[in-house]
């Protein structure tokens, strides 16, 4: 697909200098999508271009091709975002360019990103998680740790959705901080969590599945709180 490039207004200066090895610091703050794969990522290209640009401060650059993950081409960038399923990466540059990029200090936000790039390691250690099954419907999602920056002040909410579950790497279950659960009947698993690789923040949430769940205000605040928060910027609700 072709790259699309979209600009937007510039937000508050940086809450933290960012590594020489990813973007230097700026005004906008500089995401990279790649999607494309499962689930309706056409959708949400739509719907995170309008979020965005509504915002104001980001460029956002849908790209979908995995290249842009070669070292060369994912400094340019301060975030990584991750939606949808299935993938897998196609040369060992482009795995290599996305472990070094947060490694080395870049930020990565995964909307029902679990369930992709599943023969990759490197991918479920940087994410932490990997899908295994999901149940689906109207259900409970309570917050676990309310003291977190992307959580601080938000109550539970009600949410349309599937209700993803991963199992947890090895390397990494016992580094990841863990935000919000599903809890409904037997279903009590961590739905949302962040960790640092490296140097790099993650955030990620298995929510996220279709229109009516990125329309729930309250993941559309996640979201948006989680954007900034691996950019290391001055948090920010949606507008």
């Amino acid at each position: 697909m072709k790259a699309i490039t979209r600009c937007f207004l510039a937000v508050a200066p940086a809450l933290f200098a960012i590594s020489p090895a990813v973007a230097e610091p700026h005004g906008k703050i500089k995401v990279l999508y790649m999607g494309g794969r499962g689930h309706d990522s056409p959708g949400y290209e739509k719907f995170l271009t309008g979020l965005l640009a509504k915002q104001g401060g980001f460029e956002l650059n849908i790209s979908n091709k995995l290249d842009d993950l070669k070292a060369e081409n994912i400094r340019k960038y301060d975030i990584v975002f991750f939606f949808g399923s299935g993938g897998d990466f196609t040369d060992p540059a482009q795995e290599k360019g996305f472990e070094s990029f947060i490694r080395d200090g870049g930020g990565v936000v995964g909307i029902h990103a679990t369930d992709a790039f599943k023969k990759s390691d490197v991918y479920w250690k940087i994410f932490g998680g990997q899908f295994i099954g999901h149940g689906g419907g109207t259900f409970p999602i309570e917050f676990t740790d309310t003291a977190h920056p992307i959580t601080k002040g938000l109550k539970g909410f009600e949410i349309t959705d599937e209700s993803y579950k991963d199992k947890f790497h090895p390397a990494t279950i016992d580094k990841l901080h863990h935000l919000g659960r599903i809890n409904r009947g037997n279903e009590k698993h961590s739905m949302i969590w962040v960790h640092e690789y490296g140097k790099g923040p993650l955030f990620s949430t298995g929510l996220g599945h279709d229109q009516k769940a990125w329309d729930n205000p309250s993941l559309q605040t996640l979201t948006m709180r989680a954007l900034y928060w691996v950019a290391r910027k001055p948090l920010k609700d949606p507008k």
